[in-house]
């Protein structure tokens, strides 16, 4: 019966019966497990980074226990151990699929503990843990699209579904009339923003597209299907924001977004010409450019008239297409983050 491994407490008194009489369907309700992950794409070899989290949607605590083990000592809810990380049945941890329907449940290298602790969960806490699940499943380390759901306690808890590719990083060539730009992207930092220009490069929609404005000094904006400033991509989506610690300065890769709507960037991008400290914070920083190629079309891209009045140049200035590519390994572009391999184009 589910209730032996998850007993709920109301005024520090034991309601264990009373949970079970009122509440045998699902003494679990109200308590979720979850799994997140800092960045859901990660070169081939990289630790895979997951975070396993139990939250306590009700207004008691909640004690949970491990199935099959000897309870030991009850403890407040602080970190989330091995023990109740790898609780599911037979004591594995997810359930993995992968390519071609392969499938991975068993962690490697875990023993079934004889003892685990008892965790109190506060009402409406988290408690969790991130790691490193490639350590457990080294299928992990190679090349594909895995789909993770964790089942702990006896599998009394299902998470929601979490996919990884396990792939070479990209870097983006954005090929204009002046010249071509280099990007290496901040998937650490934005990895929605990356994705989604990866996905919309794919697919060409940036091919013949503009740029629309040019701050002269200050940036370049581009990308909107309007060529006016009014764009979004064609289905609609917007992406939440990731603002982070990135420094916007010369280079910078930053998404446009309405300034009263921070959740509101979609397709557009902005290339930071210097130095912009008031932009901190306040836009998605994505990317950098990098080589001496990228540098001087900038600089020309800079160059172009404008209407002084609209920042619109006085030409119609094409960006051609962007390419997607695999980016060299670390050592090959300083700053790179995430690492890759020898470039090959991608589309």
């Amino acid at each position: 019966m589910r209730a032996r491994y998850a007993r709920l407490w109301t005024g520090g008194l034991v309601a264990l019966a009373l949970c079970a009489v009122a509440r045998a369907d699902d003494p679990f309700a109200g308590v979720e497990a979850r799994l997140t992950a800092p960045v859901t794409t990660v070169a081939p070899g990289k630790p895979v980074r997951v975070r396993f989290s139990i939250y306590n949607g009700n207004d008691h605590p909640v004690v949970l226990s491990v199935p099959g083990t000897t309870t030991g000592p009850t403890e407040p809810a602080i970190d989330l151990p091995d023990s109740h990380i790898f609780s599911g049945t037979g004591f594995a941890g997810l359930t993995i699929r992968g390519d071609y329907d392969r499938t991975w449940k068993d962690a490697y290298g875990v023993v079934p503990p004889a003892e685990a602790p008892e965790l109190v969960l506060a009402p409406h806490a988290f408690v969790g843990r991130e790691i490193d699940v490639s350590a457990y499943y080294p299928a992990l380390q190679t090349p594909g699209l895995y789909r993770m759901v964790w089942q702990p306690y006896g599998g009394l808890l299902t998470s929601n579904q979490l996919t990884i590719e396990v792939a070479s990083l990209k870097q983006a060539e954005i090929i204009t009339d002046e010249g071509t730009m280099t990007v290496q992207f901040y998937y650490d930092a934005a990895p929605n923003h990356v994705a989604n220009f990866i996905d919309l490069a794919r697919s060409g929609f940036y091919d013949q597209k503009t740029f629309h404005r040019i701050e002269p000094g200050y940036f370049i904006q581009g990308g909107d299907p309007n060529g006016d400033g009014t764009g979004i991509r064609p289905d609609g989506k917007k992406l939440k924001a990731e603002f982070n610690s990135y420094p916007v300065d010369r280079g910078t890769l930053c998404m446009a977004r309405l300034e009263t709507e921070p959740d509101s960037a979609s397709c557009q991008f902005l290339i930071a010409n210097t130095r912009m400290p008031s932009w901190d914070g306040r836009y998605t920083v994505f990317g950098h450019i990098v080589g001496e190629e990228s540098e001087q079309t900038l600089d020309k891209l800079m160059a172009q008239p404008v209407n002084p009045t609209t920042g619109r140049p006085e030409r119609t200035i094409y960006i051609r297409s962007v390419r997607i590519m695999d980016a060299p390994l670390p050592e090959d572009v300083t700053g790179l983050r995430g690492g890759g391999y020898a470039s090959e184009t991608d589309r």
